[in-house]
């Protein structure tokens, strides 16, 4: 084959070549754009999601004390999905404004990928705000109900203690005093205290700012019993005892003189009418005590604060002349001192107590063996 016959040749396996080469190019790019045409398709089947745009936080109580709730709200179309997806929280009680909460979530990819989904699952976080702030109870609060009505004399002062609030929080509380003390001298401070129901705290609205709640209260009185002997001078007992002898001298000798005579003097009464004839004459001072009441014996409210017993011989004498001797016992109770430190002395406190042919029965009354509730002391110094 001459040489032009061989050019001819070559230029033809050329053109051959590449016309090869560019079907095997146009193939393969055909191929790839019929993969990245199929990527695509399928790609565009599956629908995209993230979890945390169908869960929402639910936050409620109050500051400190918030809670948390999840919701997921699934569309209706994957509910087979969502069905299987769960949101938890890391924390849900006694929450603050500011706490920052960790939401977490869990699925089924089989459903998942049943419902041509494509998952975003990532932990969401959140901050929490909008809490209302509650209440902080204070002393303030807490003792704005409380009204303390002051009665009696020192040292047996009562207290009467309400609550007279109108307020939802503060009418349900319960005052009361510390010691559980009946009585109160002056000066004394009582210990008021709050009892809060658990139940008023459970919404929360109301936070405790303190321990305890406690509010004093100090009792003042211009008037006191007198507690001292040394108070009784001889002039307020001088004064005792003349109203002492217009007491026994005011007194029906009668209602003593038949026990006196008949029971422990052993003589014959006599009578005219039907009514007896005693008579008291001559009363005379034999001793005097002065007795004031014990810090146990204070807690009985029936017991007087003070007295003084003064005891008088006396004869008690009947119409036929006859006579003895007896012993009476006028006692003078609850004995007070004004704000200008004098004594309120009247015969109107004094009273016959006893009256008795046997002295045992008199020192048996006036001893300090029978006032186990007072201190006693002895006004008079003669012996008996």
């Amino acid at each position: 084959m001459d040489s032009v016959a061989l050019r001819r040749q070559a230029r033809r396996n050329a053109r051959i070549r590449e016309t090869v080469l560019y079907l095997i190019e146009a193939f393969v790019i055909m191929a790839a754009m019929g993969l990245l045409i199929g990527f695509m398709l399928w790609h565009n089947s599956y629908t995209s999601i993230r979890i945390s745009d169908f869960v929402s936080l639910n936050l409620s109580g109050y500051d400190h004390y918030g809670s948390a709730e999840l919701s997921i709200y699934g569309e209706p179309e994957f509910a087979p999905f969502w069905s299987t997806v769960t949101a938890t929280v890391d924390k849900t009680e006694n929450l603050s404004n500011g706490d920052e909460l960790t939401i977490s979530y869990t699925f089924d990819e089989a459903a998942a990928k049943e419902c041509r989904l494509k998952v975003d699952a990532a932990d969401a976080v959140i901050t929490v705000e909008g809490l209302t702030e509650p209440t902080v109870v204070d002393n303030d609060m807490v003792f704005s109900g409380l009204n303390i009505t002051q009665s009696g004399i020192s040292p047996k002062i009562s207290l009467e203690i309400e609550n007279t609030s109108d307020d939802p929080f503060v009418s349900a509380l319960t005052y009361y005093e510390e010691s559980g003390s009946s009585f109160f001298a002056n000066g004394d401070k009582a210990l008021i205290k709050a009892e809060i129901p658990e139940e008023l705290l459970e919404s929360h609205a109301y936070v405790l700012g303190q321990d305890e709640y406690v509010y004093e209260y100090e009792t003042r009185t211009d008037e006191s019993y007198v507690m001292s002997a040394d108070l009784i001078t001889d002039d307020v007992l001088k004064t005792l005892e003349q109203f002492g002898y217009d007491l026994i001298y005011a007194a029906d000798a009668n209602e003593y003189g038949l026990r006196i005579f008949q029971q422990e003097a052993h003589i014959q009464p006599v009578f005219k009418g039907n009514k007896t004839t005693f008579e008291w004459s001559g009363p005379y001072v034999i001793s005097a005590y002065f007795h004031s009441v014990t810090d146990s014996g204070i807690e009985m409210v029936e017991n007087h604060a003070n007295d003084v017993q003064i005891v008088y011989g006396v004869t008690i004498r009947q119409a036929d002349g006859k006579s003895c001797m007896a012993e009476v016992v006028v006692q003078f109770t609850n004995i007070v001192e004004r704000a200008d430190h004098t004594l309120d002395l009247s015969a109107d406190l004094g009273r016959i107590v006893s009256a008795t042919y046997r002295d045992k029965n008199i020192k048996k009354l006036v001893s300090v063996e029978s006032n186990t509730d007072y201190d006693t002391v002895k006004l008079t110094d003669n012996g008996g």
